[in-house]
């Protein structure tokens, strides 16, 4: 629009046709149809807009709810596998203990024994006869002396 036809329009309400339009009607259908073209393309582009908005939070949703399911599957995992790791540690200590009790109970319940012949069974002989500066081998020779007396000292 001209200025002409600016100032002609505030002041009168109505717009003077341009002279060198010919077809009026036709460029207002053309707008319209323009108009309309643009609200197609535009309504057409929300359109895919949210399609695929949605295919992606779908594909997000069905990413994240995988995820959770492995991340249940592996704690499960790790759960069964600790407590199936904690049950033998518990069977392997209460043999050993078991075991140990039992040795015990045979140390100390051997018949025709003193406590100096268990002594020396506690002193291993293949030992090193020097322990931390301390020469252990007087000490050997001492036990070995009482081995088998039942009449020696503390016997």
């Amino acid at each position: 629009m001209s200025d002409f036809e600016v100032e002609n329009l505030s002041a009168t309400g109505v717009s003077e046709p341009d002279l060198l339009e010919t077809d009026g009607e036709d460029k207002m259908q053309g707008q319209e149809s323009s108009e309309s073209r643009k609200g197609d393309v535009r309504r057409k582009w929300k359109e895919m807009r949210e399609a695929e908005i949605a295919a992606r939070d779908k594909a997000d949703r069905q990413a994240k709810e995988k995820l959770q399911e492995a991340a249940i599957k592996h704690i499960d995992d790790f759960y069964e596998n600790y407590n199936r790791k904690k049950a033998q540690q518990l069977e392997e200590v209460k043999r050993e203990a078991d075991e140990f009790l039992r040795k015990k109970q045979e140390f100390f319940s051997q018949e025709n024994t003193t406590t100096w012949d268990r002594a020396l069974q506690l002193i291993n002989e293949d030992d090193a006869d020097i322990l931390g500066n301390r020469d252990r081998s007087k000490f050997k020779e001492i036990l070995q002396k009482l081995k088998g007396n039942p009449q020696a000292p503390g016997a």
